[in-house]
């Protein structure tokens, strides 16, 4: 029988290829909590421990998705446990996820991406950003991780290697947004291979300054808008142009249920936005 710790670091190894480092991350965090919580090894831990546990989160004033998440990495542990012989039951398999609340997508309206526009004119790298992250619809992780050799320029396309769990997928972007993006990669003056970089020139761009970037442009235009605001209004100018939802979920990179019932009340509303201004 080997250890808690030594089973966390194979399942750990074990999903590596499959999950993305920052959900694997937050699903061993979940577990270390929940044997600290529970003060037992692996194989004592039972259904009981697990929503004794999960009241002490509700009781903290953990929100309702972040709880899910946690529970999804305490499930898919559990449940590789069982598969490689070291525990006869999953004590998970039975616990309900909680419920949460689901609010359609907020976008921007063409009026509100022309002021945020306008807000970052003349700055070549914040406009770039904003137009790859728009025009492509890819999310904050996936364009930090762009690199130089992912564009193809004449066919305006670029592969995404990593996306969430791990799958390649191709976006598309548009012929203002290779102008803008051109403009900054002609200004730079580097030879690293990502498409935006740090403010010290020696690795990707980090995620949180571009959500800091956003947190002002949200505050200065009084609007709700953060890096994933964009993948929504990329969605929804879709819907209004006419693409089938089939075909943007592609692009998105959607394949789960959940994100498909989200999108489908996103790109519903969207057609219907256009519907009542015609008539």
């Amino acid at each position: 029988m080997i250890t808690s710790e030594k089973c966390l670091q194979q399942f750990k190894e074990e999903y590596s290829f499959r999950l993305t480092d920052g959900t694997l991350l937050r699903y061993i965090i979940a577990m270390e909590q929940l044997i600290d919580f529970c003060n037992k090894s692996i194989y004592e831990i039972d259904s009981k421990d697990i929503r004794r546990w999960m009241s002490s989160l509700d009781n903290k004033a953990y929100k309702a998705v972040t709880v899910k998440t946690k529970l999804a990495g305490i499930k898919l542990f559990f449940k590789y446990c069982v598969e490689d012989g070291f525990l006869v039951k999953n004590p998970a398999i039975n616990i309900p996820f909680p419920k949460v609340e689901d609010k359609s997508p907020i976008y921007l309206q063409k009026g509100d991406l022309l002021q945020l526009r306008q807000l970052v004119k003349g700055k070549l790298e914040e406009r770039a950003v904003i137009e790859v992250l728009y025009a492509s619809g890819v999310r904050i992780k996936e364009l930090t991780e762009i690199k130089r050799e992912d564009i193809n320029w004449p066919e305006r396309m670029i592969i995404i290697p990593n996306g969430k769990r791990k799958k390649e997928r191709i976006v598309l972007f548009t012929q203002e947004c290779a102008e803008h993006l051109k403009s900054y990669l002609n200004e730079r003056d580097d030879e690293l291979p990502f498409v935006f970089v740090n403010t010290s020139k020696t690795g990707s761009m980090c995620t949180r300054t571009i959500q800091k970037k956003f947190k002002y442009y949200s505050n200065k235009l009084n609007i709700h808008l953060t890096p994933h605001t964009l993948r929504h209004t990329f969605a929804a100018h879709l819907a209004m142009k006419g693409m089938p939802l089939e075909c943007i979920q592609i692009l998105l990179g959607h394949n789960g249920p959940h994100q498909t019932q989200l999108y489908a009340r996103l790109y519903h509303e969207a057609r219907k936005a256009i519907y009542d201004q015609l008539m």
